[in-house]
């Protein structure tokens, strides 16, 4: 236990037969007298007449606290037995009855980087006494004077709840890396209790002390954690890899945690290659943006191996067949006619003659000696002649476990395609059934077996700073998936602003959205042929597109509508003739624009922040269904 004493007005004692002079402890004196050898005790009793402040001498020499003391009545004063003025005890309505501090109302949620004041109120009954500190995660205090943090203790102490509560304001600070303000509120023992302790865990078990409320003992705390703003990008992006997204141009949003932001413009853009000018490539628009053009996703890993779901078909199909070159007695190396690389894969089952079908033997390696790529091994030995035809079937699990995200991820959710998922994939619930009468008023459906698409496995997750950073599981596909996702980092998400929400956390509005190609310019290089031909000699036919290209400019027929490129263009980059539907008078040096094709996209629009998440995350722009590249 330590010894301070406190100025607060508050905090001051009667001044009955106490003198404003007083006779200062030892240095021995303000420790616990009991922990020093009695002679030291003796002396140290000596040395002063009197005790500190809020403290008294027992008969065996001991300092002990007034507050620890039972007290009794007398007349209408309290007194220690031990203390020489009465006790200031005022709060208390009767003796063994305490006032109750009932709530402390102060908002909790994470502070933005910039300076912000709240507001608390601290409820109770009239006369209830208590200390507030706060401190931050450099243990600064908190000085309810000077608004400000300091090394110095610092607080409310002895302060008491008045009619309506007890009002104030904390002042928090700009910061430049995250922060932690951690807040106790503390009772008099002899006066003073909190309501009774009304616990709220998180879903790993620990203590959710924000949420829950009261107190069993002196003390309650709180903690506020203060961020960084971090970004919101906007940026374009090619699920399938078939729209070229080079020379990105991104938009980035800087936002607190749980903050609004008004709506503003922003401007994305790519291109077909990072080497424009060389580029024989462009691009056509395929349609104007909505909402649901822009994709949000979560990347779990995916483990090792699949978990087959009991009465799941693992093996739904022959993925190939080739024939034994050798026959193999009682072996488990086999010799193929052709590579097996092309004709099975790894955990693929074996069919071929009696004993394979009876059992389940799968493929273990491929050209295991690294010496024949034509020879593979199997689970188990199993005779096998020469000539034998054998069928391979890929091993295929609609159910695999993933290292986190199983708190985000639901029902119905896009599986981006890549080389190990199974083309068109979602999140999808499993279900074994069995239709009775289809296709008549009769009709009903058994279902056997039902597997939700998204199970934690009872799996508790890390929780930091209240929030849930990593929460296995396992998740169900729509589809089989084949082996080789073992271990594949996935994309999982969807779109629209319900699945941004859903996936980041935040809370957006779209509007205006539009995609516009940059025109493309060049020059010609020779005046029409004759003063009048459709054939054009220009400077660069890059982004210029056949059947597609309209061109405007000086010498085009303004009575004619805008001539379309016939051909010369597509494929090809620098100088050469194009061919328009139409005849042109043009002169040498003529800037002409092409319209329709392009090398550059560029997507614009507004967007509204309802609500910010709580990390920085990547919105993008589908171009695979905006764009086509020829």
């Amino acid at each position: 236990m330590s010894y301070h004493s406190n100025n607060s007005s508050s905090a001051r004692r009667s001044s009955v037969n106490r003198t404003q002079q007083q006779v200062q402890p030892t240095q021995a004196v303000q420790q616990p007298l009991a922990s020093l050898p009695i002679a030291t005790q003796q002396q140290a009793v000596e040395a002063t007449t009197e005790a500190p402040l809020g403290y008294h001498y027992m008969p065996d020499g001991t300092l002990m606290a007034d507050s620890e003391m039972e007290v009794t009545k007398t007349g209408t004063t309290f007194y220690n037995p031990y203390e020489r003025d009465p006790v200031n005890v005022s709060n208390v309505d009767n003796i063994g009855v305490k006032k109750i501090v009932s709530a402390f109302v102060l908002d909790l949620s994470p502070l933005p980087a910039k300076k912000v004041s709240r507001s608390f109120l601290i409820k109770g009954d009239v006369g209830a006494t208590f200390d507030l500190e706060i401190k931050n995660e450099d243990n600064y205090y908190y000085n309810f004077v000077t608004g400000a943090f300091q090394v110095i203790k610092a607080g409310l102490y002895k302060e008491v709840v008045i009619a309506g509560g007890f009002k104030g304001d904390i002042s928090f600070p700009e910061v430049t890396s995250n922060d932690q303000y951690n807040i106790s509120l503390s009772v008099d023992p002899l006066t003073t209790k909190h309501q009774s302790f009304k616990e709220v865990r998180f879903e790993d078990g620990t203590l959710d002390i924000n949420s829950s409320s009261g107190s069993n003992s002196l003390l309650m705390t709180k903690v506020i954690y203060q961020y960084t703003d971090h970004l919101l990008t906007i940026s374009t992006y090619s699920p399938g890899g078939t729209v070229a997204v080079a020379g990105q141009v991104n938009s980035t949003i800087a936002l607190s945690k749980d903050s609004t932001a008004s709506k503003q413009p922003f401007s994305v853009s790519c291109s077909v290659s990072g080497d424009i000018p060389n580029a024989t490539t462009c691009y056509t628009i395929v349609k104007q943006p909505t909402e649901y053009d822009i994709i949000a996703f979560v990347q779990p890993v995916v483990g090792s191996a699949p978990i087959t779901i009991s009465g799941e078909n693992i093996y739904p199909a022959v993925t190939g067949t080739d024939t034994v070159d050798g026959a193999v007695s009682s072996g488990v190396k086999v010799v193929m006619d052709t590579n097996v690389a092309t004709k099975m894969k790894l955990g693929d089952r074996i069919t071929g003659n009696a004993a394979l079908n009876a059992a389940t033997v799968t493929v273990v390696a491929l050209n295991p000696d690294e010496d024949n790529p034509k020879e593979f091994s199997m689970s188990e030995a199993i005779d096998l002649a020469d000539g034998l035809a054998l069928s391979f079937s890929n091993q295929m699990n609609y159910r695999w476990p993933i290292n986190k995200f199983a708190d985000v991820i639901t029902d119905g959710m896009v599986v981006v395609a890549g080389t190990s998922v199974t083309a068109g994939t979602f999140t999808g619930e499993y279900e074994d059934a069995t239709t009775i009468f289809p296709d008549t008023y009769e009709e009903y459906k058994i279902i056997k077996k039902a597997i939700s698409s998204i199970d934690t496995l009872a799996k508790k997750p890390t929780i930091v700073k209240g929030e849930i950073t990593v929460q296995e599981g396992a998740v169900v596909f729509d589809k089989q998936q084949e082996l080789a996702l073992a271990g594949t980092t996935l994309k999982v998400g969807g779109y629209g602003t319900h699945q941004i929400k859903s996936v980041y956390g935040y809370d957006l509005i779209f509007s205006d959205l539009a995609i516009t190609l940059t025109p493309v310019t060049t020059t010609t290089t020779a005046a029409s042929a004759g003063g009048s031909s459709a054939n054009v000699v220009v400077a660069s036919r890059t982004g210029i597109l056949d059947d597609v290209s309209t061109v405007s400019g000086i010498g085009i027929n303004p009575r004619l509508a805008n001539p379309i490129v016939d051909s010369g263009a597509g494929a090809v980059a620098g100088a050469g003739t194009i061919v328009l539907d139409a005849a042109q008078s043009l002169e040498s040096g003529i800037t002409l624009t092409f319209a329709n094709a392009g090398l550059t996209a560029t997507i614009t629009g507004n967007i509204q922040v309802l609500k910010a998440g709580n990390a920085a995350q990547t919105l993008r722009f589908d171009v695979d269904k905006l764009l086509s590249v020829t």
